[in-house]
Parts: structure tokens; sequence; C-alpha cells
């Protein structure tokens, strides 16, 4: 057992340091004192989640159900919370400000336990139908009820999904490997067994209860989704082909989401590459495998929206429509898709990704090539060897709508969560502006002026490293958006907001008007990329003091939804991108 006070008082401290080292020691020292047959449930609620990101559930509080329960807790009513709200900003501070009535105390008042708030956390993400709501805002009441001021605090944070300490999975894999095999090294094997299980709880709870050898007995498994491979990017087909030693397959880079297909009898589920389980946006899909004799399988494709009409494809927005949760027959026809299916990870029962690529397509092919469904074809592929196979192969998929290609070596295993110069892309070539674009996480902001106020002018944008587990500044970029999207972003944005800057994020001397998480990708296109002494990625790689920043860059309208902040473009990818340049 372990009180939810001594967690709470982790988090305040948390709170206060914008150290990430500091971070990953006030993590070791809780995990080290943490009951083993709970440890799982802590690493959980330290991400603000009931479970691994493929099965937590949402547990869907409104701000004025909260507010209800404080006012039955504290005695104040709900326009003077409502106010004090107003002026603070944050309900779980609210909570700590205010004095508790204890008239209405009872004297039989527990202590809460992390496994008491946990499971009743549980208890109302999983309560639905009628009558839901009042017993979902007794729960939070009877917490409450049993909370002093600083877990109150912490209770509502986490209850409503604000509680933002900065803690990202490999700050968790770093305390982990300290906490329970004493050396930083063997973090490769943790993050290895996270990039096949995806789930930081269950390697918590094995390496605590048994060893480092135990976790390196973690495999793929339906269901459990794998962390994509991912792919270095080329400058032209000369670059891409010596990478790959004169000979490779290239395949249509598609413009939709990519998705991760999972089947075992008659259960079928599909993941985002954030890992996000999208099984009910497409519904067609889950019956054109229902309908077909196939084995167990993992699979990977892309879904790409069409034109019903001339079967084109259609931009990535188009296909973000299908995220609805209501009306989801309206969308299907109006915006039918096609699934490209590129990579067998499991068949049969077995793990296919020791196998080289050229075997997983052969699989692939005779797994799923001759099933006859006019919305699900193997990717166009074909092999080259030379620049001129390549440059006619990159024409074609063009024309037919797609962004480029992928190249891929014939011999490459699969590597979940990596990303190396086994798979590249390759999109037009540079030809003294960049035409490719690039993935930026918003990092903090600038307030609008003009037309702009009440929202957000500029928006501070950044790269990542996974090296330091960092994200670095880039680029402001206020242009290219509509005034509905960026309401939209604004709306988002305010519920990400934090105090200070992110304890990951390295600005410099930068200052915003305000700092968010790290959370939200935007597509950037750019004229080119240029050194600055305001930027920090990259910082030093190429002139003392300066970084790299984009030059005019412009919001594309796309959203990536389908990433995680980890999967925004690298400080290596600008690194190279530049380089790429002055070659030109």
């Amino acid at each position: 057992m372990m009180l939810f006070l001594e967690l709470a008082q982790t988090f305040k401290e948390m709170e206060t340091t914008s150290s990430r080292i500091a971070l990953t020691q006030f993590l070791v020292e809780l995990l080290k004192k943490t009951p083993v047959d709970i440890i799982d449930k802590i690493i959980y609620l330290i991400q603000g989640k009931l479970g691994p990101d493929h099965s937590s559930k949402e547990l869907g509080i409104a701000e004025k159900m909260v507010i209800r329960s404080l006012s039955i807790v504290t005695g104040n009513s709900s326009n003077e919370i409502q106010l004090l709200y107003n002026r603070i900003g944050d309900l779980g501070d609210v909570a700590y400000r205010l004095r508790y009535n204890r008239v209405q105390s009872t004297l039989f008042q527990e202590h809460l336990t992390v496994e008491k708030v946990f499971d009743t956390m549980v208890k109302i993400a999983n309560t639905s139908g009628t009558g839901s709501l009042d017993l979902k805002r007794r729960y939070i009441t009877s917490m409450l009820n049993n909370s002093s001021n600083l877990e109150a605090k912490y209770l509502l944070k986490l209850v409503l999904g604000t509680l933002r300490l900065g803690i990202a999975n490999y700050t968790l894999i770093d305390a982990l490997a300290l906490s329970f095999t004493g050396d930083k090294k063997n973090k490769s094997i943790l993050e290895n067994a996270f990039n096949l299980s995806s789930d930081l709880g269950n390697i918590a709870r094995i390496l605590a209860k048994g060893s480092i050898k135990d976790v390196q007995l973690i495999a793929v498994s339906l269901f459990v989704p794998v962390r994509p491979m991912l792919a270095e990017r080329a400058r032209d087909s000369r670059e891409a082909l010596n990478k790959m030693k004169g000979e490779c397959f290239a395949e249509f880079k598609i413009d939709g989401e990519r998705v991760q297909i999972h089947k075992k009898g008659n259960q079928i589920e599909l993941f985002t590459r954030s890992l996000e389980n999208i099984t009910p946006h497409f519904p067609e899909i889950v019956k054109m495998f229902a309908d077909e004799n196939t084995d167990n399988f993992i699979v990977e494709g892309e879904v790409v929206a069409i034109n019903s009409t001339n079967l084109k494809y259609l931009p990535f927005q188009s296909l973000m429509k299908r995220k609805r949760k209501h009306e989801i027959q309206d969308v299907m026809e109006k915006y039918p898709v096609l699934l490209n299916l590129f990579d067998l990870l499991y068949y049969n029962g077995q793990d296919t990704m020791e196998l080289s690529f050229f075997e997983r397509r052969r699989l692939l092919e005779d797994a799923f090539g001759n099933i006859k469904n006019d919305r699900l074809k193997l990717v166009d592929q074909t092999k080259v060897s030379t620049i001129d196979e390549i440059e006619k192969f990159m024409t074609k998929a063009l024309e037919n709508g797609c962004e480029g290609l992928m190249l891929k070596d014939p011999s490459s295993r699969y590597r979940a969560g990596a990303r190396e110069w086994a798979w590249i892309k390759l999109k037009r070539e540079y030809s003294g502006t960049i035409t490719d674009s690039l993935d930026l996480v918003i990092l903090g902001a600038l307030y609008g002026k003009g037309r702009r106020v009440g929202k957000y002018g500029a928006l501070l944008l950044g790269s990542y490293s996974k090296t330091e587990d960092t994200f670095y500044t880039i680029c402001k970029v206020g242009t290219g958006f509509k005034d509905d999207v960026l309401t939209a972003l604004s709306n988002r944005l305010n519920k990400l907001v934090i105090h200070k800057k992110h304890p990951r994020v390295e600005a410099g001397a930068l200052s915003m008007d305000v700092w968010f998480e790290p959370n939200i990708i935007l597509e950037i296109v750019t004229s080119e990329i240029t050194l600055s002494p305001v930027y920090t990625t990259g910082r030093n790689l190429i002139k003392p003091g300066y970084g790299f920043a984009l030059r005019f860059p412009k919001f594309t309208g796309n959203v990536r939804d389908d990433k995680a902040p980890e999967d925004t473009t690298t400080v290596d990818e600008v690194l190279n991108i530049y380089s790429n340049q002055l070659k030109q």
C-alpha cells in the first residue's frame, strides 16, 4: 500500500523543477519506495493515464462536474468556485487554496491510497449510460472528502487530464534503469521492450518482480501495437541509392494515415503510429478482414481517403474527418478510403520482424495479394538499381497523387521504434528551396494583435532529439492559418498551457507570452534553413552560438494528429537538409 499523499508530494516537487535531471532523480526516489504490486499504476498515473496508450480510457469529466463536487465538499457556492477558477486558471490549484468546510466531513474519513485513487478513476472511465453523470460526481466527491488540500490539487489534475509534469517515456525509461538495475546503460534493453510492447507499466512490473533478463523476454503480441519503424530522408536519388548500396525496393509514399492492423479470429483492431486505437473510425476495414479467411496477423498499411468518383487520392486532412465520433456512416460515404498494405510484422503465430524486408514482402503478397477487394491493395513497389529507374518510378508516384517514394533495403529487418537508413523517404529533389515539409511541435506562443486579439498570433515550433529526449526551438510561425483553424488550435492549446517552460524544451534566452506542453504537431514548409543566434535546434553544430532556423515558414494546414510529439522532425534531419542545401 502507498498513501496518495506520498505521490502528491512527489508531484509537487516535480512541478517546481525545470531540470530533466532533477525530474529523473525524483522518479528514481519514488520508484524505489513503491510497492511492487502497484508500480504499474504509479507509472500510469505519472503519465496522467489509466494504462498504456492503446488501451487507456478517457474519464470524460467536465469542469462543471468538478466545480459541483468542490462545492459539495467545501461549502463554497459553484459561482464562488467559478470566479476563483477564472482568476487562477486551474481547478486543481483552486482546490488547494480553498479552506474545506470540515463540518461536511465524516468522522470516519479514510486515508486515500494510490490503489483507491487509481481504481476509482478506472470506475469513472468505465461508467456510462443513464445516471452515469451522478455516479461519476459521487466518485469524485468521495475522493475529495477524504483528501487533504495537496491531495485534492493533484486528484483534480488527474481527473481533468491537466497533470503536466514534463515526464516523457524516455525519462521514465532512464529512471527505471537506474532504480532497478543501477545502470543507465541498461535503458537500451528497456527501450527495446517498450518498442515491442508500448507499455511501460508492464515493463516496470516485470522489472520490479524479476530482473532485466525477464524484460528481455518481452515479445511482439497481438493487440499490443508495435512502435513503428521510421525512415531517414535523402536529398536526391543519388544519395539514396548510395545509402542503399546500389539496389533497393521503391514504394509509393502515400499522404495518408499509417495504421497497424491486428487480427485473431473474429477480433480485429486498428492502431495509429501514435498507438491510438482507431478501430471505430474504419468499420469498412474491419469488415474487409472479417470477410476474408486470413490467419492471425499484424500488418502495416497506409489508409488514404479517395474520391469516390475517380478514385484519386485526397489530401491528408480529408482523412482526418474520419476521426468524428458520430455520423460514421455519413462520413464513410463522403470520404471512402483505400488501404495500401506495405509490411507484415506477425503472421500465423510467428514474429516476422527478424526476417528480411524481401521475405516479409513475399509473405505479404502470399497472404493478401489475392484478396478480391477494390478498397485493399499492396502498395505499388518495384526493384531499382539506377537513378533513372528511381526517377521514372518517382514520376509515376507523383502522377498517382503520392508524396514521393519510400526506398527500402531488401535485407533489412523490422526495427521497432528505430529511425535508420534501412528505410529512406525521398520526395522531389531540392533545387534551392525546401520542397519537403517538416513536422514540428508547438512549444509556446505570442499573443495576437489586431484581428488576432484573443488568439495566438505566432506559435513557437521545435524539432526533437531522441538522444537528449529534448525539443529544440527552430522558428515562430504565424502565416498559413485560416481563422477557423487558428481558433480551433487556440482552443486546443489553451488546455495545454503550463506555468513555465517545459523541462524537455531547450529555448535558450527566447521568451514567450505562454508555454505549452509539447503535444500538437504542425506540418510546415519553408524556403530555406538558415543559421540563427536565437533558435536552439542544432546549436553549435555549424557555428558557435548559432542554431538552425526556418526562413519564411508557413503552415500547410495539416495538423498531424496521427503523430506523437517524439515523431517530430529530428535535429539530425534538419542538419541533413541544411547540409544538402550547401551541396546545391
